[in-house]
């Protein structure tokens, strides 16, 4: 359920919420507004605050009992460390919101202490992706059962702050429920979401949008246009794969087919490794080896409900890769879209393969520039962790507008290089290229992979294998499971875009 947001210039001891949260920057000059609801609360607040219960240098939080009208609960949240920037700590400090208000089951939250356009959007957003949790698989209660608590349902910002104030709020919401719905997609288990089923999903957000279309091809479409990468990671699988194509084309935008922006995902609806199977220690994750592919629809929801004034194409590459006596094996050399043949070394180095033919297939379209984002190798969590994407690119505009874009959403993301040297792990003897090669530089070669395909358009692959999926929760993050890395910061690059 997405949060309705709302905006009040109320005193804010009058306000009928469950809880309201009061965002304290420096506990000891406190906002305006402490005072004020310290006299409702008959010096509760001051006593706390006395105590040093808020901290200026880690984040804290403390709850306290409401009057007999106003608010239920009054909640104080320090600011805590700004290492990774002022609006990075209020992502943080709304976290900690959605947390006290899951504590108290509230579904009414209202936030004050903050009035910056900047700082009113990362609170929002802040709350949000930490109000997220994943329930939507559980049984039906019982009669006798309390009602279940699925979140917070209505945000009110007390604010005397502008249009423009109001205005980024609500962007921040409508983008944090897009990255939310992304995270609900990669997270949902394979046998209930398809490649077919997932197409389906792409198709109700287009119906949505008058300047949003639909189109998809199947595996028959894929054979015969000759994806042959994409159609041989599919083929050891029983559900059928699913190319799916969004194209944003609002009223008044300039760009040509060959000037927009596009975005690329994979979505392996689940991953076994194919013939290469995986351990069996942790496989069940590999239900959100989609998470590329849903950052990727998720970003086009944010895009349309912001009305982006740019045109924007996405291709998402669905498909599971299982390992029955179809499959695709080690050994095989099969012919991509655009005539590359490619060694088979392992059978679960399959996103690659799937991206490299969408890659293609968007430059056929027309595009201006490609961003692919994938959970894509655990190189990159060697290398990174949980905490950044790794930006493989080459210098570019393109890399310059990603990185911006990271630097000001929060979805953070690090360059690393795309040397020609790495593209000698990929030589082999009996194909133009093979799929995998040694395990020094393991990101980087799969990045120089798909440059192949992308060759002289301007290219960033996002690899997300590590930020998109969390083995438990961190920062605002409120719960472990798929992140929804890459929505917020594609289409923030969307919205800035220039060919």
């Amino acid at each position: 359920m997405d949060i309705q947001l709302q905006f009040t210039t109320d005193s804010a001891p009058t306000l009928d919420v469950d809880v309201l949260a009061v965002v304290i920057d420096d506990p000891t000059t406190p906002p305006a507004i402490v005072a004020e609801l310290d006299v409702a609360l008959g010096g509760a607040l001051g006593r706390e605050l006395g105590r040093d219960r808020i901290k200026a240098d880690a984040p804290s939080s403390v709850t306290i009992t409401g009057g007999a009208t106003g608010p239920q609960r009054v909640v104080l949240v320090g600011f805590g460390p700004d290492a990774d920037g002022r609006l990075d700590a209020l992502r943080v400090a709304g976290s900690r919101v959605a947390g006290a208000a899951r504590a108290a089951e509230a579904r009414t939250v209202a936030l004050a202490g903050v009035d910056s356009a900047d700082d009113l959007a990362a609170l929002t957003s802040g709350l949000a992706i930490g109000d997220f949790r994943i329930h939507h698989h559980r049984g039906e209660p019982k009669a006798d059962d309390k009602p279940r608590y699925f979140g917070v349902e209505q945000l009110t910002l007390v604010t005397d702050a502008d249009g423009d104030a109001a205005t980024a709020a609500q962007a921040a919401l409508a983008t944090a429920a897009a990255q939310n719905w992304a995270r609900d997609l990669a997270n949902a288990p394979a046998n209930l979401l398809t490649p077919i089923k997932l197409a389906e999903q792409a198709e109700q957000l287009a119906a949505k949008h008058a300047d949003l279309s639909f189109r998809t091809l199947d595996r028959a479409a894929l054979e015969a246009e000759g994806f042959g990468m994409f159609a041989a990671v599919a083929q050891g699988a029983h559900d059928e794969p699913r190319l799916i194509v969004l194209e944003w084309n609002p009223a008044g935008a300039t760009e040509t087919d060959a000037e927009r922006l596009a975005l690329v995902g994979k979505a392996v609806t689940f991953d076994t490794g194919g013939i290469s199977i995986k351990p069996s220690g942790g496989m069940q994750d590999m239900k959100m080896d989609k998470g590329g592919g849903c950052a990727v629809l998720g970003a086009m929801r944010a895009i349309a409900e912001l009305g982006v004034p740019h045109r924007v194409i996405a291709v998402v590459g669905a498909t599971m890769n299982m390992p029955d006596g179809n499959a695709y094996r080690p050994g095989d050399v099969i012919t991509a879209k655009d005539g590359t043949t490619v060694e088979i070394i392992s059978t679960d180095a399959e996103g690659r393969l799937v991206l490299g033919d969408c890659i293609t297939y968007v430059k056929e379209l027309g595009c201006g520039g490609i961003i692919d984002a994938a959970t894509l190798t655990g190189a990159i969590i060697v290398g990174l962790g949980h905490r950044y994407t790794g930006a493989i690119a080459k210098p570019s505009s393109l890399l310059d507008a990603v990185l911006a874009a990271s630097a000001d959403t929060g979805d953070l993301a690090w360059h690393m290089p795309l040397h020609e040297e790495y593209k000698l792990h990929l030589k082999t003897e009996c194909a133009d290229l093979k799929n995998s090669g040694t395990r020094d530089g393991g990101a980087l070669a799969a990045g120089s992979f798909l440059q192949h395909f992308a060759q002289d358009t301007p290219f960033v692959h996002l690899d997300i294998a590590g930020s998109g999926m969390l083995p438990k929760p961190r920062a605002y993050y409120g719960t472990k499971g798929a992140s929804g890395a890459g929505v917020r910061l594609m289409a923030a690059v969307a919205a800035r875009w220039s060919a």
